[in-house]
């Protein structure tokens, strides 16, 4: 797997990586005993400090969900390990059985939160002077009590998010379906995710409802800084480095 450089940093820095896999209809079946095999994190890879295979919800944030695409979200202790990884003969083997797959490198710009009892984000570079696209995780677990609530709510805030200036790309993923779910989204600076949180009045009451509700059992907020890319989803590069629509 070939990354493009956004950022250069140090083969020995701390990533996280986040990748995203198109599946062929004949390839699907194939994917989906890849998930129950947890087949990326068996053998647990060299210098992978957390990692979780995820499943996607169809058309972005549903609750059916989209056999034809997965993620991976992974920690590593160095940059160098992680690209050993994704160059791996068993990397390698599972990229050839998808239709289109795209991964990003990312240094911790801010986190707080835990998943499954800890914060495996907490390699914090900060750069405060930054101005470029920022990648951005919320993950929760939900409560069984307030499930009702939580979904009844998903396609609003999935239609106000889309509809939010500076929005790149969005994707709802998740370990357990309809009990731990997590988006990952991509916007064009700090300023978008702001604007978005601050002035999007459906988006502050939503906040507010989960507070007061207690929706969540756990849950986890981060965001990153993209160093390097590779690959493209739906034809193209979210963060606008690979020009060319693969």
């Amino acid at each position: 797997m070939l990354f493009h450089t956004i950022h250069p940093t140090s083969a020995r820095m701390p990533v996280t990586t986040f990748s995203l896999f198109r599946f062929s209809r004949p390839q699907q079946w194939w994917a989906f005993t890849q998930m129950g095999l947890k087949a990326l994190l068996n053998p647990l890879p060299k210098g992978i400090l957390f990692g979780k295979m995820l499943g996607c919800g169809r058309h972005g944030f549903s609750l059916l969900p989209d056999l034809a695409q997965y993620a991976f979200i992974a920690q590593w202790n160095s940059r160098a390990e992680a690209e050993h990884f994704f160059s791996s003969e068993k990397t390698n083997d599972y990229l050839t059985h998808t239709a289109e797959s795209y991964t990003v490198q990312m240094t911790v710009l801010q986190s707080h939160g835990l998943w499954d009892g800890l914060n495996p984000f907490t390699a914090v570079t900060p750069l405060p002077d930054y101005a470029g696209p920022v990648v951005v995780l919320t993950r929760a677990s939900i409560r069984l009590s307030q499930l009702f609530s939580f979904w009844r709510h998903v396609p609003h805030t999935q239609r106000a998010m889309q509809a939010a200036a500076g929005l790149r790309m969005a994707v709802g993923v998740g370990e357990v379906p309809l009990i731990q779910q997590a988006t990952v989204s991509v916007w064009e600076n700090v300023e978008a995710i702001k604007k978005f949180a601050y002035q999007s009045g459906f988006h502050k009451e939503v906040v507010k409802k989960t507070r007061q509700q207690h929706w969540y059992r756990e849950e986890l907020f981060a965001r990153f800084i993209p160093v390097a890319v590779s690959g493209s989803y739906e034809g193209k590069d979210p963060m606008g480095i690979i020009q060319k629509t693969l």
